[in-house]
């Protein structure tokens, strides 16, 4: 939770995100000739503010818009969906860029070093990037002046959403909502555990302990390559005394510094384990995480403000589809039977209504 203490960096992230959705449209929408991925010609699918958008560019950004979300296992009626997820995404960015360069703000050198560099270390390593970059055909000058346009972006973004305030009853309000989520520890104990591949050598691990070896000479008495996972470099490990069921229920009636007996939890998989100590169930006080509260609350504000600009972002832009097939067919809409009337070839209309012939 410390890191919640420091001031929330969503501006910064929200470059990177807006980055990953337009990285396909970095050079503006392009006409040009393609194919789909179909292998067909390529051809327009629909239109944003009067501009074109080619079946090739919503392919790229259905392809960019599954990977992003981990999306798996997909069925042939999820795609008109994941179609219209794609345009809509294209809209936002297409929406965001035209007001971001009619705003006349500007980004300075400094604001778009950082966010090359935010960028950048998305990457394993700066080489890494360079590949990224190179494969992609973009050219650093290109990179930047895409980087520039998205630094102007959060900044009419930000200047949309404006301070985010939040008062003192407000974080009393949401620790209320949140201490038992965040702030509660169950009752347990630390542990420290081994788990190994055979009963062999779970069998040594135990002797060398009952020789009056310590836990750590024992560990490395066994074989490496049979360790599935032990108790880390840190130290032992919590267990809530929630988990001591099933498989794990011999370890519940263990006392303090006691070695549980091999337990088989799985095939080829036994572990061993001794309690440290006895952690009680704790709720950490309001005083005691106030700051985390305060910050967990405007972090929500602020994504909150950040998605209204959005939707009122896309209410401002025109869409109009051409390739009907590709995205979800508008539900039919029932209509309501004619009000009876009383008296035979009179329609009743509702007040104020035109009457239907």
């Amino acid at each position: 939770m410390r890191t919640l203490r420091s001031q929330v960096r969503w501006i910064m992230i929200a470059i990177v995100v807006l980055f990953v959705l337009s990285i396909f449209g970095m050079y503006g929408f392009d006409s040009g000739p393609r194919r789909g991925s179909s292998g067909g010609e390529d051809y327009i699918v629909a239109e944003i503010d009067g501009k074109a958008v080619m079946r090739s560019m919503l392919d790229e950004q259905l392809r960019n818009y599954v990977e992003r979300a981990n999306i798996r296992d997909i069925a042939s009626g999820d795609v008109p969906r994941l179609y219209q997820a794609a345009l809509e995404n294209i809209a936002l960015v297409s929406r965001l860029a035209k007001e971001a360069e009619e705003s006349g703000l500007k980004a300075t050198e400094e604001e778009i070093n950082a966010a090359v560099k935010e960028v950048s270390e998305q990457f394993p390593t700066k080489e890494a990037f360079m590949q990224y970059l190179d494969r992609s055909g973009i050219k650093m000058s290109a990179f930047r002046e895409s980087m520039a346009q998205q630094v102007v972006q959060m900044k009419l973004m930000e200047k949309a959403v404006g301070t985010t305030d939040v008062k003192e009853e407000e974080v009393k309000e949401f620790y209320e909502k949140l201490k038992l989520l965040f702030f509660h520890s169950p009752a347990g104990y630390s542990m420290d555990f081994i788990r190994l591949k055979t009963k062999d050598e779970a069998d040594r691990l135990l002797a060398v302990l009952a020789e009056g070896k310590d836990w750590k000479e024992a560990v490395e008495a066994v074989t490496s390559g049979d360790v599935i996972e032990k108790t880390p470099e840190s130290g032992p490990v919590f267990i809530p005394e929630s988990s001591f069921r099933d498989a794990l229920a011999p370890l519940a009636d263990l006392a303090v510094g006691e070695v549980s007996p091999a337990v088989e939890i799985a095939s080829n998989d036994i572990l061993i384990a001794v309690k440290r100590g006895k952690v009680e169930e704790k709720t950490a006080p309001f005083e005691e995480v106030s700051g985390d509260v305060k910050a967990l609350l405007t972090e929500e504000k602020s994504r909150e403000a950040q998605s209204n600009f959005f939707r009122e972002l896309r209410e401002r832009t025109s869409i109009v589809i051409h390739d009907h097939d590709l995205f979800p067919k508008p539900e039919a809409k029932t209509e309501a039977p004619a009000p009876s009337s009383e008296k035979s070839g009179d329609v009743q209309t509702p007040a104020g209504g035109e009457e239907k012939k």
